[in-house]
């Protein structure tokens, strides 16, 4: 199950999984993905918890109640991970739905105000969000049901926000990556310096360019390795794919180690 919390839907859904019966029929039959709206969730509380269609619906299009759910600390974040929690945790007949949910998280900053929004609701004392905190608060405290996989360019912003990401997530969760993900790197982040010393000498003007490059992102490669001591699961960029299909195969090549480093 991949859940997708983009704020515009479409960004869950940017890859077209158009052909994928006949080229992987086992990924069809196991694979979903779904995009979950916080605003939809809340509506769905609201019908559930009022006596009648029609209060449920007066007070879905009321002004106060749409203010109220913009300007609410943590409201829709909260909502969103105590139905993700929900989604992890569903069985029939005693065996979980789903081997593996991987959320697609946001950015560091949003990220981490998620997950704050699911600490500080873990003060509702009565009410219907009273049971969904403390679900929540149980399933979030058990690091056996966590992998956190930070993802990654080697650009210097993305590095440190990353950096600060991972560090406030320690402190305050005591939770530590169990690798980090690589993205769009330089083959020359994993050749061998034999291989880049043929390279060092070279005029050409693109491949110079194209080697200075390379050499930074390794170094950078390194100098996060000091910051944070995880497994690096490096994505070489992608040159050319003939479809969305043949794009995620290459990529699943590259992320197949993850099992390995993860666990």
């Amino acid at each position: 199950m991949v859940v997708s919390s983009h704020t515009i839907p479409e960004l869950g859904l940017t890859m077209s999984l158009g052909g994928i019966q006949e080229q992987f029929p086992r990924a069809a039959r196991n694979l979903f993905v779904v995009h979950l709206d916080p605003k939809e969730l809340l509506a769905d509380q609201v019908r559930n918890n009022f006596p009648s269609q029609f209060v449920a619906d007066t007070v879905l299009k009321s002004q106060i109640y749409n203010n109220l759910i913009e300007v609410a600390p943590g409201l829709k974040e909260f909502q969103f991970l105590a139905r993700m929690q929900q989604l992890a945790e569903r069985t029939a007949y005693g065996v979980p739905n789903y081997d593996l949910l991987l959320w697609d998280a946001p950015s560091s900053g949003h990220f981490l105000s998620t997950l704050h929004a699911a600490k500080n609701f873990e003060t509702f004392l009565s009410g219907p969000l009273a049971a969904a905190g403390a679900d929540l608060a149980r399933f979030l405290s058990n690091m056996s049901n966590i992998t956190l996989l930070p993802v990654t360019t080697l650009e210097e912003m993305a590095l440190e926000e990353t950096i600060e990401m991972c560090a406030r997530l320690e402190a305050e969760y005591s939770i530590k990556p169990a690798s980090v993900l690589l993205n769009m790197v330089s083959p020359l982040v994993n050749a061998a310096e034999s291989d880049i010393e043929s390279l060092r000498s070279t005029t050409d003007p693109a491949l110079r360019f194209a080697v200075d490059r390379g050499l930074l992102e390794r170094e950078r490669a390194a100098e996060l390795m000091e910051k944070i001591p995880a497994p690096q699961v490096t994505v070489v960029r992608a040159r050319h794919w003939d479809n969305d299909l043949d794009l995620l195969h290459q990529l699943g090549h590259s992320l197949d180690r993850i099992a390995a480093v993860a666990g």
